[in-house]
């Protein structure tokens, strides 16, 4: 009898060792994929910039054949495109593995994480000037090419007229586009932000 009873006390013990690690594997499972999903925006927004790009290429060289500007700008502005999504990729996904959301490995994410926030920070203080710097030295360009020693306020000329509605969109694009990037750039910082800390909640539960 005591012998049936020990039985039915390990059987119901295994069971409730098995429900427990069923449990968590399905809580690391849930944990992974609200992580994950905190991360797919990201990703999500660098493939739809590999896609603007060709788009963006063949409307540059309408805008350079019209304006008369050299084919080496148009090759300097596909490169410079490829190059900030290679990086964007580089920063924003590739540190990240599948593996990583796994709560064997959250330490080592939450360290990636905060590494990808600074690296991203410093893409953007670099990338943002040298944006701006080039189209400043594309209107330098239309200007002592063409517009130079004419009456750049000549309504009669339609190259005038162009070329200092360009001068007005680059300024304002320039603001509207820095605006922009400080907005995606705090949004970007406040997911790898929402992640760590629901690490850092992992962790100390685990602790105590």
């Amino acid at each position: 009898m005591e012998n049936n009873e020990l039985e039915q006390m390990k059987a119901q013990m295994a069971a409730l060792e098995k429900k427990i690690a069923d449990q968590e594997i399905v809580n690391d499972r849930l944990l992974g994929e609200s992580m994950k999903n905190k991360m797919s925006w990201i990703k999500r927004y660098i493939v739809g910039e590999m896609i603007a790009i060709p788009i963006a290429a063949l409307i540059w060289i309408s805008i350079s054949k019209y304006a008369g500007i050299p084919l080496w700008f148009t090759l300097i502005f596909v490169v410079g495109c490829v190059i900030d999504v290679y990086y964007d990729w580089k920063v924003n996904v590739t540190p990240i593995r599948e593996n990583n959301f796994c709560r064997q490995n959250l330490v080592e994410t939450a360290e990636k994480l905060r590494k990808m926030k600074k690296l991203r920070y410093k893409q953007t203080l670099i990338g943002t000037p040298l944006a701006i710097a080039f189209f400043a030295a594309i209107i330098a360009y239309a200007y002592f090419a063409n517009v130079r020693g004419t009456d750049l306020f000549d309504t009669t000329s339609d190259y005038n007229m162009a070329f200092l509605g360009c001068c007005i969109g680059l300024l304002i694009g320039s603001a509207v586009a820095i605006c922009l990037i400080a907005k995606l750039l705090r949004k970007m910082q406040q997911s790898n932000d929402a992640i760590i800390r629901q690490i850092e909640e992992i962790t100390r539960e685990e602790k105590d």
